[in-house]
């Protein structure tokens, strides 16, 4: 029995997995590489806007040096890389219809949509009142909200597979 039958009432969920595939890959997957690599070489500038305190660094590295910003830059381009890698195996998935293809995609977006809700729900926590965190909160609300629904999308056409209902 499969969780959703459609997918935003139009399309079925094959459809609807594949656009979650080719939309996931190009805005989160691309979108992330682009922006920490255009980080990584204007690095001067990026540490004007960002902040690196002890508590992000752990106190491992100074935070008045470049090391905590190329570390952090690091991170998010291998998150991105592996973003991609669990994006085009859900579009080839879906494609050639191998179920399991599907869950690396399902477990790496759900594992960062409940990081990115928890982050959500702490920005309005420590808003302290100020316009910008509750913005930002409130953003970070809707995104993971729509995320978690394109996962049980995905997660419906693994258990159609797994039904039957697409061979």
């Amino acid at each position: 029995m499969t969780l959703l039958k459609r997918c935003c009432c139009c399309w079925d969920l094959r459809g609807g997995s594949l656009a979650v595939g080719v939309i996931s890959f190009l805005l989160i997957g691309v979108g992330e590489i682009i922006v920490a690599i255009y980080c990584l070489l204007n690095i001067d500038e990026t540490r004007k806007r960002l902040k690196f305190d002890n508590a992000v660094t752990f106190g491992i590295v100074d935070p008045d040096s470049d090391a905590a910003a190329y570390i952090f830059f690091g991170i998010l381009v291998l998150v991105a890389v592996i973003y991609i890698i669990c994006s085009l195996l859900l579009i080839h998935g879906v494609r050639t219809k191998r179920r399991f293809l599907l869950l690396p995609w399902v477990f790496f977006t759900f594992l960062n949509m409940v990081m990115a809700f928890s982050g959500g729900i702490l920005a309005l926590i420590n808003s302290h009142g100020y316009a910008l965190p509750i913005i930002v909160g409130c953003i970070v609300l809707t995104i993971s909200i729509t995320w978690i629904y394109f996962t049980c999308v995905v997660f419906s056409f693994f258990q159609a597979l797994q039904d039957g209902d697409y061979w």
